[in-house]
């Protein structure tokens, strides 16, 4: 009986975000499932308000609300909340948290879809390597060849975001005098060179690109590359000389469709964090300012850290600020990060001098109250960074020495990559192969 009602629930109430009208129309289903059930079968019971002329008098279990609420999405799940008392405290109830779990790992997610897993190695500081993994415990890493569009002996590049876009990668390629993007299609070897932007040029300043993000504008049917830039002055240039010209950091984005670069007229504070994720059309970058201000300013709230996100279809910024952290204690050195996790944006903290990590999943983008802390443990000394994630919780560390191990959230289990020996610097890409062409053909 259960089943057969979380499944008509899924069915009905499987979109990412619901009304209060069709949740009560679903449990209005619920009711007439359950119309024999009364409160002497020993179940927790829900009591709905009595009425007359069509309104109905019945009870519905505990359990059953807590499985249909935990097969909602997160976004609709947080608007939720306030529709009944019990529902708020929902979160305080180890049996639901485990409901909710057990969903969010073992749903299945298009966005893990007949996807592989790469693995982008940084060797050193100019050699950069990429496998693609497969086995059971990814075990077997084949080497994928680089593309090779400004002719170099031994061509390097950087990936933008965690996961291709269309079977697309967006490289960086930072040995040419000005950094380089070009788009590339590892499964049928087109690549798309990126024209550089007439607004890096600026005299007597040298240019940093601080971030870059790539995805896909599903409105104009366009791919498009955003990016943060910073001028500063030349070491070998007296500043006196250019006391006219300040520092300047502004954001950039390009169009494959019109093959070109727009500058944007956005002030967002500085940030050297360059890797970001790329889900359903947005990107997304933890953001923690390094423009923090006067020491002397206690007013001062740019050090607070957020998610930036940046929609690629309306071109705007949305901040969503992070969740509040139990500072009861002293959680001493927390590295945090970004990551897509069974097709949600969450949020990965490990609290080194505890031992322990918890895992927060976003609900609905510029909802501080929407991030769901999913998961806590402790202790695991022997995870340092998190670097990627793949299908069913499974999620990529380097541990204490710098190996490349993977964590699985449903079995527990940590296991050692087989092929990487020595320390690893990188991450994991998420890739799904297409035989689509980027677009424009190279001249």
């Amino acid at each position: 009986m259960v089943s057969g009602i979380v499944s008509y629930a899924n069915e009905h109430l499987g979109q990412e975000v619901i009304s209060p009208e069709q949740l009560y129309v679903a449990l209005l289903h619920v009711r007439e499932q359950i119309a024999p059930a009364t409160p002497s079968s020993g179940m927790n019971m829900v009591k709905l308000v009595p009425a007359r002329n069509n309104k109905v008098r019945n009870y519905i279990p505990d359990d059953l609300t807590q499985s249909i609420l935990s097969n909602l999405s997160l976004k609709s799940l947080n608007r939720f909340r306030c529709v009944r008392k019990s529902w708020s405290t929902l979160f305080e109830n180890p049996s639901f948290i485990s409901l909710l779990r057990n969903n969010f790992l073992f749903n299945n997610h298009d966005y893990y879809e007949d996807t592989s897993l790469l693995l982008h190695q940084i060797v050193t500081d100019d050699e950069f390597v990429l496998y693609s993994l497969s086995g059971e415990r990814f075990e077997i890493g084949t080497k994928i060849d680089w593309p090779n569009p400004f002719e170099e002996n031994k061509p390097n590049f950087d990936i933008s975001g965690s996961c291709s876009i269309n079977g697309i990668l967006c490289l960086i390629n930072y040995s040419e005098p000005n950094t380089r993007a070009v788009l590339w299609n590892p499964t049928t070897q087109e690549f798309k060179v990126i024209p550089t932007s007439p607004f890096e040029f600026v005299p007597h300043m040298d240019v940093d690109i601080l971030r870059h993000g790539f995805g896909y504008d599903c409105v104009t049917n366009d791919y498009k590359i955003i990016r943060q830039v910073m001028c500063y002055h030349k070491i070998d240039i007296d500043v006196y000389l250019l006391e006219d010209i300040d520092n300047d950091h502004f954001w950039e984005i390009y169009s494959l469709r019109s093959n070109s670069w727009r500058k944007l007229e956005y002030d967002i504070p500085i940030n050297h964090k360059e890797s970001g994720v790329c889900l359903d059309g947005m990107v997304h970058w933890w953001n923690q300012s390094d423009d923090i201000g006067d020491e002397d300013d206690e007013d001062d709230d740019d050090d607070e850290a957020y998610l930036l996100s940046f929609d690629l279809r309306t071109e705007e910024f949305i901040t969503t600020l992070t969740p509040l952290e139990d500072v009861s204690f002293d959680s001493g050195y927390v590295l945090s990060d970004l990551m897509v996790l069974n097709g949600s944006i969450a949020l990965i903290s490990n609290y080194t001098n505890l031992g322990s990590f918890q895992i927060y999943v976003l609900g609905e983008f510029g909802v501080k109250e929407s991030w769901f802390k999913l998961f806590i443990f402790q202790p695991l000394s022997i995870i340092v960074y998190p670097i990627g994630a793949g299908r069913k919780g499974n999620i990529f560390f380097t541990n204490e020495d710098g190996k490349l191990i993977f964590f699985s959230l449903s079995t527990m289990i940590i296991e050692e990559f087989n092929f990487v020996r020595g320390k690893f610097s990188g991450k994991t890409i998420t890739y799904k192969e297409s035989l689509l062409p980027i677009g424009e053909i190279n001249e």
